[in-house]
């Protein structure tokens, strides 16, 4: 349902002379309004979302650190993904050079040590930091609770 509204008149800015203003546009019906409750956050900071982001960070680095020993071991060439996937699995090993010797299996095959001691190295860390940030966000829990 539409309602047309007529204004009075109104005087103009300087004060001198009064016009009259009609107004025709249709107006419409405000729209039933529920009244507005407020609540209190009680909602606790889980530290899932940062769990959540060091299992992903840990899962991308798993993978290129699998694929990099895959791909050295069935002598895959340095270009392409596999180029990416050396590139990247060897920055992430670099901790680790030195501690594992890397072996020849064939000509041109190599399986590098270091890529598992450092696939080792970077779950137990995750597992360690995800382990923390769940006693953190329990002890915290407990205290507001």
């Amino acid at each position: 349902m539409t309602e047309v509204q007529v204004q009075d008149p109104v005087v103009s800015l300087n004060g001198k002379s009064a016009r009259g203003m009609t107004d025709t546009t249709p107006m419409a019906a405000d729209p039933p309004s529920r009244p507005l409750t407020h609540t209190a956050w009680t909602h606790t900071w889980s530290g899932r979302s940062v769990i959540r982001v060091v299992e992903l960070a840990v899962l991308v680095a798993l993978g290129f650190l699998t694929l990099d020993f895959v791909f050295h071991a069935i002598g895959a060439l340095n270009v392409g993904f596999a180029g990416l996937t050396f590139t990247v699995g060897s920055f992430l090993a670099s901790p680790f050079v030195g501690i594992l010797k890397t072996t020849s299996a064939t000509q041109g095959n190599l399986f590098v040590w270091t890529d598992v001691l450092a696939m080792g190295v970077y779950a137990a860390a995750a597992a360690l930091i995800a382990g923390a940030v769940a006693r953190v966000t329990r002890s915290s829990a407990r205290r507001t609770a």
